[in-house]
């Protein structure tokens, strides 16, 4: 009698069944009919790329969750995809060299990322994102794209939503102004980004000789600068570095372009904010809904990236996590 093999998918992934399946279609198409009136354009990229090729593009947070192996044909290693903007950075630069700017790229596929599945995520992950690429970084670049995403959620039906907007630019010229070495500098960062502001004031009070008085209020209320625009204005009464005060007056022109085009009412700010510092260069943003303990979209500005690929220009971007939109709309629906 033969025995029946174990029918089974490996840890991470699942089917999707066609009622799911409808529902995803109808939201990416939704998304995508966005993209389009701003006149983003489609490109597909590849599942495998050479692993080295990738990397040149990948934060830190996501090398150790790349899957690879080893090509038996040519002994290079291959990586599947953990996110698709390098990819398009890489075409950007290469095939699409010669094309006039701005570029408006977007696309719909998804990536795999290892190991996630012990913090409750899954690993392969449905992305539908948009990425800006310019000369030169610019106020309405990053707000076209903040727009973009909240016209792409109410499109779906969803209205119980924020997007979270900082400056990782601003947060590292305050905390790199310390003179602090690189291991103290990520103790402050990691308080900040928790928002843990007794653990902070200890942090800094072992700091007292290299940290002053007015860096140290600073720093200590940036656990609590979180909410409307207001915050900016606060930030910039405690601080005199120019870079971090520049940086601020940039996301205030984000913000009025956003409210001129009648969404204030959907963002907030925290200039605590750290997701992304080593990637990210500027305006960083995430998207949340009510019932929904996971981002539902994330981007920034990245004016570093394309450089990586023979290219020197500024670019932004963001992508949409659609099943957790889903997830969203299922416990806030549309009226």
């Amino acid at each position: 009698m033969k025995t029946q093999p174990a029918i089974s998918l490996p840890q991470g992934v699942r089917d999707i069944l066609p009622e799911e399946a409808k529902s995803i279609v109808r939201i990416e198409a939704q998304i995508l009919s966005v993209f389009e009136r701003y006149g983003f354009k489609m490109v597909l990229t590849p599942l495998l790329e050479y692993v080295d090729v990738l990397s040149l593009g990948m934060g830190e947070n996501l090398k150790d969750k790349v899957l690879k192996f080893i090509d038996p044909s040519t002994g290079k290693v291959i990586a599947i995809r953990p996110d698709i903007t390098p990819q398009i950075a890489r075409v950007a630069a290469t095939r699409m060299r010669d094309y006039p700017l701005p570029l408006k790229l977007c696309y719909n596929e998804s990536v795999i990322r290892c190991h996630e599945s012990r913090d409750g995520k899954s690993s392969e992950v449905r992305q539908a994102g948009a990425e800006y690429i310019s000369s030169a970084s610019s106020p309405e670049a990053d707000a076209e794209m903040i727009t973009m995403a909240i016209v792409a959620l109410k499109e779906t039906g969803l209205r119980a939503f924020k997007v979270d907007i900082g400056d990782v630019g601003f947060l590292r010229a305050v905390i790199n102004g310390l003179g602090l070495e690189t291991a103290d500098q990520k103790r402050v960062k990691d308080a900040i980004a928790i928002k843990d502001s007794s653990s902070l004031e200890a942090i800094l009070e072992g700091f007292s000789k290299k940290v002053n008085k007015d860096d140290k209020k600073l720093l200590l209320n940036l656990t609590a600068f979180y909410g409307e625009d207001e915050v900016i204005k606060k930030a910039a009464a405690v601080t005199k570095n120019k870079t971090a005060l520049g940086s601020l007056e940039n996301l205030r022109q984000v913000i009025d372009i956003i409210g001129k085009n009648g969404f204030k009412d959907c963002i907030t700010v925290d200039l605590g904010e750290v997701r992304g510092f080593d990637y990210y260069t500027g305006v960083i943003f995430e998207g949340f809904a009510a019932g929904v303990g996971k981002a539902i979209l994330g981007g920034g500005r990245y004016d570093n990236l394309m450089e990586r690929y023979g290219s020197p220009l500024a670019a932004t971007g963001f992508a949409f996590n659609v099943e957790n939109i889903i997830a969203a709309l299922g416990r806030n629906p549309a009226p």
